[in-house]
């Protein structure tokens, strides 16, 4: 028997997934924190890389909507600054692809096998939007970046890890509104692609965190772009058990 072609293949997977997700509906998940909790935690994905270069602006050569990000980390215990933390942010680009795995078309069902065992490898040495900072006695980091894409089969979203004294605080990831995301992907060079099939309301990952709560951007629309700003709260006794 002949092998199905594998443009088939993931058209096929991409639509079973759809359907899935199109029956999860995540609106009935709070989404805000009431500040006495901690940030919903997440996994870092198949395209994390450790060690990221420390630097504020980790545009390179990507176009897209500037966006601001603006992190603010504490202590849910105390609500005081996690001075010293080192933060890491990353993300795709406007068309849905990553630094360091551009080998990955980013309309492809992902390999869930290798995603689950962790053995997705990076393919290049690119490092465009990923960066790493430490936070000063205020507790916040700011990054000069762009508002990401989409990418089957994920809504627009931005991962963050936060680590001090070498342990691990928390993974999370970072949403924009449905309607937010909808006017960015309307516009260049968004529109290259189009507008994504998955969205807050059917995505696996805030399903999974039962919303997510506290992992929500206040975004503000300014003349240059947009800023996007959240505090996130940790919970440091927890991270060092």
């Amino acid at each position: 028997m002949a092998t199905e072609p594998a443009p088939l293949r993931d058209r096929l997977r991409k639509r079973v997934l759809s359907t899935v997700l199109g029956r999860i509906d995540n609106r009935r998940y709070p989404r805000e924190g009431d500040g006495r909790q901690a940030t919903a935690a997440s996994s870092p994905g198949p395209y994390y890389i450790a060690d990221p270069p420390v630097r504020s602006d980790v545009r390179e050569d990507r176009e897209g909507l500037p966006l601001l990000l603006r992190i603010r980390t504490v202590d849910v215990g105390t609500g005081s600054p996690v001075v010293g933390a080192s933060v890491e942010i990353w993300h795709c680009d406007a068309v849905g692809s990553y630094s360091g795995y551009r080998a990955y078309h980013p309309d492809k069902f992902p390999n869930v096998p290798l995603m689950l065992l962790r053995r997705y490898r990076p393919t290049d040495a690119t490092t465009f939007l990923r960066g790493r900072q430490v936070a000063g006695a205020d507790g916040v980091v700011e990054f000069r970046t762009i508002v990401p894409g989409w990418y089957t089969p994920r809504t627009p979203h931005i991962h963050y890890r936060a680590f001090l004294d070498g342990v691990d605080l928390v993974t999370t990831e970072f949403y924009f509104p449905d309607e937010f995301s909808a006017r960015v992907q309307a516009s260049p060079p968004y529109d290259r692609r189009g507008r994504g099939p998955f969205t807050n309301d059917n995505d696996i990952e805030i399903r999974v965190a039962k919303g997510s709560a506290g992992s929500w951007l206040d975004i503000t629309e300014t003349a240059d772009g947009v800023v996007g700003a959240i505090t996130v709260r940790v919970d440091r006794e927890g991270g060092r058990r």
